[in-house]
């Protein structure tokens, strides 16, 4: 019976889902437990892949936190494919659970950590509508998260430009706002310059002119005193002219 059921698990995984054994990485095979979920629990219990692929916090479910990652390194290494769909569909075929949206996170009873024994309860569902149902429904959500996540990156692409663009009118701001100062500063240096160069200046005509003035004053003085000293020489003379024609000579 365990020989049948071995049979039936590793033809159902080298079908549609894409996640049978293949080349893949050589994983111990365990009686009654399907190579799909033996290589998928190897593949999260590995401490060196944890920034891709690990367990929760509580160690109830799967992680994928870095679904390139996961797709490119991983899936070939372990089932020789890069299908991140393919490989969503076979965990929904063995009954695991998308937990939320916003994150790759996906939760089976019978898959804990450190509970390896448990796995042998997993089996794969029949292939019906609801298997489908819930694929389809994966596929959907994935669909509209990789939608959200680019909206999400050209969001913040776009605040990017816009913070630059901000960034970069600011400085121009700043920019105009110095030059501003600086020439309203050198305009008051101008004036402050040119004002004390017309008082410099109008003091130097001052000195000049007092100077001219002094020198023009002595000139007159010493003219007057010239004047008054020939005036007085005259008027000596006429007096002592006068004082001799007072007398008269005896024949």
């Amino acid at each position: 019976m365990a020989m049948n059921n071995m049979s039936q698990f590793s033809a159902g995984e080298n079908g549609h889902g894409g996640g049978g054994d293949g080349d893949g990485a050589k994983i111990s095979r365990e009686p009654g437990i399907p190579p799909f979920i033996t290589k998928t629990y190897e593949m999260v219990e590995d401490p060196n892949t944890n920034s891709i692929i690990s367990w929760s916090p509580s160690g109830t479910s799967l992680v994928i936190w870095d679904h390139i990652r996961f797709s490119f390194e991983l899936l070939p290494k372990y089932f020789k494919h890069t299908n991140m769909s393919s490989f969503v569909y076979q965990l929904n075929n063995y009954g695991f659970k998308k937990i939320g949206l916003q994150r790759w996170e996906y939760e089976n009873y019978w898959f804990q950590a450190g509970k390896k024994h448990l796995l042998s309860n997993i089996k794969r569902r029949d292939k019906n509508l609801k298997i489908q149902k819930d694929f389809n429904q994966e596929t959907y959500y994935y669909g509209v998260e990789e939608t959200l996540r680019s909206q999400r990156d050209l969001n913040d692409t776009l605040k990017s430009e816009f913070e630059k663009l901000k960034k970069r009118q600011d400085d121009m701001a700043n920019g105009i706002a110095s030059l501003k100062e600086y020439l309203e500063n050198s305009e008051a240096k101008s004036r402050k310059l040119l004002c004390f160069l017309a008082k410099a200046v109008k003091q130097v005509e001052i000195k000049l002119g007092t100077k001219r003035n002094v020198e023009v004053g002595e000139v007159i003085t010493r003219k007057r005193r010239v004047e008054d000293a020939t005036g007085s020489s005259k008027s000596s003379g006429k007096k002592k002219m006068d004082d001799f024609s007072g007398y008269r000579v005896e024949p």
